[in-house]
């Protein structure tokens, strides 16, 4: 069966890729997507991640439909993929959602599974039929390449892709690490050789949270080569 879901996988990357080719991207794009930060209060982001604060702590937990602070701690880390869902329905369909409320929703669809030590990561298939109730289409690129996603984003999408948490410009994962976390690229600039992001655990003090901009071969480093592409159904 894992080999089936493979080819078929395989299959349908190629099919997009093919659409992709007939699609010229622009120099430059910059969406203006409002930001969501994974961490109900956007400071502490760092104050969890660098300097060790109880995750529990966080004043603003029920802003995120978390029902209690030990409920936001358990999902708090896990939840990069809910704040991009969270962006991409707030920017196209006007609506705002707590992440950990569309967190619970994703996880009675699949999207994640409990696991004896906590929650999986999301899981893109059942990522991609859960969101349909939300009237987003998802398609998910087994690899694509930077210059497929600046096609996508000239079409008027949204690209959520894996990378290295350790782009925030923080260390918290091993440095070959591939993948492990999700943001959503926001605009590119051929011209100056950019990409530009918003990142759910990005850090305040730092500047690394909405509309993050970094070079692209300093891009590369942390980018895991697969992604989802949201746009309206």
């Amino acid at each position: 069966m894992k080999y089936f879901d493979r080819v078929v996988s395989e299959l349908r990357n190629r099919r997009l890729l093919i659409h992709l080719l007939f699609i010229n991207s622009k120099d430059r794009v910059s969406l203006a997507v409002p930001y969501v930060s994974q961490f109900a209060h956007p400071e502490y982001a760092e104050k969890i991640l660098r300097d060790d604060v109880e995750r529990s702590e966080d004043p603003w937990w029920k802003k995120t439909g978390a029902k209690s602070p030990k409920e936001y701690a358990t999902w708090v880390l896990v939840v990069c993929g809910m704040a991009c869902t969270a962006m991409a329905l707030d920017y196209f369909k006007r609506k705002r959602e707590g992440i950990i409320s569309l967190a619970k929703d994703a996880m009675d669809h699949g999207v994640y599974q409990k696991l004896p030590n906590g929650i999986s990561d999301m899981r893109y298939r059942e990522f991609a039929c859960w969101i349909k109730e939300y009237e987003l289409r998802a398609e998910i690129y087994t690899r694509i390449s930077l210059r497929n996603i600046q096609k996508l984003l000239t079409e008027g999408k949204l690209v959520v892709i894996s990378v290295n948490p350790n782009i925030r410009g923080y260390a918290t994962a091993c440095t070959n690490q591939k993948g492990g976390h999700l943001i959503l690229i926001t605009g590119y600039n051929k011209a100056d050789g950019t990409i530009t992001f918003h990142n759910p655990s990005g850090f305040l003090s730092q500047s690394t949270q909405e509309n993050h901009m970094i070079l692209i071969k300093e891009f590369y480093k942390y980018y895991a080569g697969r992604g989802i592409a949201l746009g309206e159904m």
